[in-house]
């Protein structure tokens, strides 16, 4: 298939929806499901979640208006008065020398700030800009910058390239360049919450990853890249910043095993029905019938793409989805990885459990030994529940 062609039937499968750039936090969660083709098209065509989700009858657990104000007060505080807070913990926690600040804003509402002409394309702008401060850091200049805010960092997922903002990049002349993250939630006496220290740990090794690139692309080696980053919270319940280094290496190895397998638009194009694609978002004061109507195309457009359910599915934002077709599928799926690779080649429950019993005659050499298999950890539980 001409690439054109295929990245013409995802732009038509994404249907009335908005495009939605991946951010970080939307690649780290291929780690959620690799080889899952219904997640691949969802990203290829850059959907976006919190807007499909609901459609699909499940829940967008985005962060609470709440969370988003005091993520952004956090961050103005950390940032604020030449950076006291966050400089004592990146020569601490990094060990860079970095003794005076010399520090680049190039968030969206900075730079607009400074070009107010609307002509300006602030998007090529950020990433001109970054290329710029990043090789005068590499060429080693002691007047570069070495904090370096919001930057716009390359990263490519198949052949969709893609733009990646930390919120800041450190800097000393003799050493590395390391991603930092700067997160609101507390880190409670030198303790915080594994679960939110994972998600953040994955979203930096798409930072460093995106950081490796762009080094490469200038013509730097990429252990000039920190493998470990600082993750930056609040200290106990205060808006105090306290920081921690993560080491980053695993996550890195897995995201690019990952991001190497993530097939092109033209291997993804022909498992998009042509005759699919996704409703016109309704508006919040549209009629029931049409919301209704939404909500079926939506679920007939998912619906046809191939899935690959898991263990990892947990924190996939599409899990209601695609648990309720497992389940309405019969799919041995939905017991587990576990129980999926045992089964083998038989993929319904009600298959399994007939030979299990005995009540269905196997079909090959494949399911005469996933019979015996099944038949042994049957007698097992009955012997299990017979000593109990």
């Amino acid at each position: 298939m001409i690439v054109e062609d295929a990245r013409e039937r995802l732009v038509r499968f994404r249907g009335g929806f908005p495009v939605k750039p991946l951010d970080a936090r939307r690649i780290a969660g291929l780690l959620e499901a690799p080889g899952c083709t219904r997640r691949q098209v969802l990203d290829a065509a850059s959907i976006p979640m919190e807007d499909l989700v609901p459609l699909l009858g499940g829940r967008w657990a985005g962060s609470s208006p709440l969370a988003l104000d005091r993520g952004r007060r956090f961050e103005q505080r950390v940032v604020a008065n030449g950076m006291t807070d966050l400089l004592p913990l990146v020569r601490q926690k990094l060990g860079l020398q970095v003794q005076d600040i010399r520090q680049l804003d190039l968030s969206t509402s900075e730079l607009k700030t400074q070009y107010p002409d609307p002509e300006i394309d602030l998007t090529r702008l950020r990433v001109k800009l970054t290329r710029s401060a990043v090789e005068q850091m590499l060429d080693g200049d002691q007047a570069a910058i070495n904090l370096l805010r919001h930057p716009y960092l390359p990263l490519s997922l198949g052949d969709m390239p893609t733009h990646l903002e930390p919120d800041v990049v450190a800097f000393a002349a003799s050493g590395n360049l390391a991603p930092l993250e700067i997160k609101s939630f507390s880190c409670v006496n030198g303790v915080a919450d594994p679960v939110k220290v994972s998600e953040a740990a994955r979203q930096m090794a798409v930072y460093l990853l995106g950081l490796r690139k762009l080094v490469g692309d200038l013509g730097g080696a990429k252990d000039r890249v920190n493998t470990s980053g600082l993750l930056v919270m609040t200290e106990n319940l205060f808006l105090r910043a306290t920081g921690h280094v993560i080491n980053l290496r695993p996550q890195v190895q897995r995201l690019e095993r990952t991001l190497r397998a993530f097939p092109d638009a033209t291997r993804l194009a022909p498992s998009v029905p042509v005759s699919i694609e996704l409703p016109c978002l309704p508006d919040e004061d549209a009629p029931e019938v049409v919301k209704d109507a939404a909500r079926e195309q939506a679920r007939e457009a998912v619906g046809a793409l191939g899935m690959r359910f898991g263990d990892g599915c947990t924190r996939c934002p599409m899990l209601t989805f695609c648990r309720t077709e497992a389940r309405l599928q019969d799919n041995v799926a939905q017991l587990g990885n576990q129980a999926a690779n045992l089964c083998g080649d038989v993929g319904t429950v009600t298959a399994a459990l007939e030979l299990a019993a005995g009540t269905r005659q196997p079909d090959g050499a494949a399911e005469i030994a996933v019979a015996d298999e099944l038949r042994r950890a049957s007698i097992a539980l009955e012997l299990a529940g017979a000593r109990g």
